[in-house]
């Protein structure tokens, strides 16, 4: 029986959309999670976004969907905090957000610490 693959969905901060260009340019260079910017932030876009980030990488669309619903649901706290935030932040910024495997994420640890 083949290993179950785990996400990983992660919020990173509150970013102008020029950082989060680059973000998502030295995603596409190396590999590693997808990023994207969420404004609001509802999830209703994460999911979507979720789905089409699954789509592109070959993963898993149901777990993906679990994943997601299960981060909403667990950090509940967590998110409304990044909501309040985001609403004091200028009209422009949007929240980063990250999914990946387990690997994706090592893999972007480990190529900031060779820059």
């Amino acid at each position: 029986m083949a290993a179950r693959i785990t996400y990983l969905l992660q919020f990173c901060g509150v970013s102008d959309p020029l950082q989060l260009f680059y973000l998502e340019q030295r995603s596409v260079e190396a590999p590693g999670p997808v990023f994207t910017g969420l404004r609001p932030f509802q999830l209703d876009g994460l999911l979507g976004w979720a789905q089409d980030a699954a789509c592109r990488r070959g993963w898993d669309r149901d777990r993906i969907q679990a994943t997601v619903l299960e981060v909403w649901m667990e950090r509940a706290e967590a998110i409304r905090q990044w909501q309040l935030r985001l609403q004091e932040e200028p009209a422009g910024h949007l929240l980063v957000a990250g999914l990946g495997t387990q690997h994706d994420w090592e893999q972007r640890c480990e190529a900031m610490l060779r820059v």
